[in-house]
C-alpha cells in the first residue's frame, strides 16, 4: 500500500480533502420534513410545505395551480426566509435551488425571541376582504389585512377591549372564535380560539384568489396560457365526484357520491374533521387537487347566474 509520504502527498493536503468531502456530504444531505411555509413569488402568495431540505436547496409542494415565477422564498416564520430559484416543477412539485447555501440545524431549531423580545409567529398572507365580527350581539364590519392559521389582522374604526372573546363570520368560512391581543389605530390582531383546518383556509383562499382573478381578467390569461388547463378541466368534468375519506392506516372509506364540485367541496370541507385525510376522485378514480374543485365550482356559479339571468 503507498502511504502519504510515498505518494507526495502531505498530511495537510489529506486533511484538507477529508474536511473538503465532509462539507459537501453535509451538503449533499437531504432531510425529509413536512413544515408549513408561505411561498412567496412574483405573482402572488400563498402556502406550501417543505418537503425535503438539504443546505443548497429544497423541494415543496404547493398547488397545481400556483403558478411559480423563477425567483422564489418560503417563509418558515416571519423572521425566517428561504430564496432561491426554481429549477424543475412537477405538477404539485418544485425543486428550488437556494442563493445561498443554509445552516439546516439553526432552520430546523426551534423558534426563539426574536427581535425586540417578540416570538417568532407563522407567516400570514396579505389580503384585503371584508368581514363581520360579533361582539356579543353587536355587529361590527371590518377588513380583513392579514391571516394564518393561528390568527387575522383586521381593519377597522371599532375599539375593543384588550381580551375581549369574538365571533368572526367570513363568507365561505366556518364561524370562528378568538381573542383581541392588540390594537394599533384601526389594525386589529386576532388570535383564534383553535387554529383553523389548513384543508378549509387553502379552499378559501383559492376562492378568494379566483374571484380576485376574475376580476381582473388575469384568470383567462392564466388559462390561455396553461400547458395543463384543459386536461386538468377534462378531468374534473368526469362525474360524478367520489368524496373519499383516509384513516391514518391507509383505509378508505366512500364518504358520499356527488354530481357537482360545490356539492363536492361542501362534503370536503364537513368531513375533513373526521378523517386523517379527505380526497375527492372523479369517475375514473382519479384524485383531484382542491385547487381544481375549486375552479370547477366557480365554473359552476357563473353557469348558473348566466342561466338566470338570461
Amino acid at each position: 500500500m503507498t502511504n502519504m509520504i510515498e505518494s507526495g502527498i502531505s498530511s495537510d493536503a489529506a486533511s484538507d480533502n477529508i474536511l473538503a468531502d465532509e462539507d459537501r456530504r453535509k451538503q449533499d444531505r437531504h432531510i425529509a420534513m413536512l413544515r408549513l411555509a408561505k411561498i412567496k413569488t412574483e405573482s402572488g402568495e400563498g402556502w406550501g410545505f417543505i418537503k425535503n431540505l438539504s443546505a443548497t436547496g429544497m423541494m415543496v409542494e404547493v398547488h397545481p395551480d400556483f403558478e411559480l415565477s423563477d425567483g422564489i422564498s418560503a417563509l418558515l416564520t416571519e423572521d425566517q426566509e428561504l430564496a432561491g430559484t426554481v429549477r424543475w416543477r412537477k405538477k404539485a412539485l418544485a425543486g428550488i435551488e437556494f442563493t445561498t447555501p443554509i445552516d439546516i440545524a439553526e432552520v430546523l431549531a426551534k423558534p426563539n425571541e426574536a427581535k425586540h423580545g417578540r416570538i417568532s409567529r407563522l407567516p400570514r398572507i396579505e389580503m384585503k376582504h371584508p368581514i363581520n365580527l360579533y361582539q356579543g350581539s353587536r355587529l361590527i364590519h371590518g377588513d380583513i389585512c392579514d391571516i394564518s392559521p393561528a390568527g387575522i389582522c383586521v381593519s377597522t374604526d371599532f375599539t375593543f377591549e384588550i381580551g375581549k372573546n369574538l365571533r368572526l363570520s367570513v363568507p365561505e368560512l366556518l364561524d370562528i372564535t378568538g381573542t383581541v391581543r392588540w390594537q394599533s389605530g384601526q389594525r386589529v390582531g386576532i388570535v383564534f380560539s383553535k387554529r383553523l383546518p389548513l384543508d378549509d383556509l387553502m379552499v378559501w383562499l383559492s376562492t378568494f384568489y379566483r374571484a380576485a382573478r376574475i376580476d381582473t381578467g388575469v384568470l383567462e390569461v392564466l388559462h390561455k396560457g396553461s400547458d395543463t388547463g384543459g386536461a386538468v378541466e377534462a378531468t374534473a368534468d368526469c362525474l360524478p365526484f367520489q368524496v373519499i375519506g383516509h384513516d391514518d392506516l391507509g383505509k378508505e372509506i366512500l364518504i358520499d357520491t356527488m354530481y357537482s364540485a360545490t356539492e363536492a367541496l361542501t362534503q370536503f370541507k364537513a368531513t375533513s374533521k373526521f378523517f386523517y385525510r379527505v380526497s375527492i376522485r372523479n369517475a375514473d378514480n382519479v384524485e383531484l387537487s382542491i385547487g381544481t374543485i375549486v375552479l370547477q365550482a366557480f365554473d359552476e356559479e357563473r353557469a348558473a347566474a348566466k342561466a338566470q339571468s338570461s
